[in-house]
């Protein structure tokens, strides 16, 4: 029997990334694919602040654990009808993780949401979606936030 496509959703658990869902669906009917929805936890970095004094940070592994009860959360919420998912937590760069992931897998699709920021604001909080568009193997839809 052939291995069945994969296409890659990445979520943040935001309402705004359920968004591309409808889409994740067709696509998945479209291509008789397994979904596989990614989170990737970034590891923290501190800035230096004046007068703060030791800020506390949390672990990769409070992160991962963490993000793992939300991927719980998200699937119960979100997902539950689909069938044939697959969950997976990675850590570091976004973009990088989920460009490696979708390589490693070969990933017929990676359906993800954006702000569709531009000017400053882009400049400043950056965009996942784009590095993905960039540097990806596979196609990539990127599916506008409402």
């Amino acid at each position: 029997m052939p291995a069945r496509n994969v296409i890659v959703f990445p979520t943040d658990f935001s309402e705004m990334s359920a968004g591309a869902l409808p889409w994740v669906r067709r696509m998945a009917d479209q291509l008789q694919a397994d979904v596989h929805v990614i989170y990737v936890v970034e590891e923290p970095h501190i800035y230096a602040t004046l007068d703060m004094g030791p800020v506390p940070i949390p672990s990769v592994d409070e992160l991962t654990r963490s993000a793992e009860k939300r991927m719980a959360n998200f699937v119960d919420a979100h997902l539950k009808a689909l069938g044939g998912f697959t969950t997976r937590v990675l850590v570091g760069r976004p973009a990088e993780q989920l460009v490696s992931y979708a390589n490693s897998h070969k990933a017929a699709l990676i359906v993800m949401t954006t702000h569709g920021y531009s000017g400053l604001k882009h400049v400043l909080l950056g965009s996942t979606t784009e590095a993905v568009l960039r540097h990806a193997a596979c196609p990539v839809l990127s599916v506008r936030s409402g």
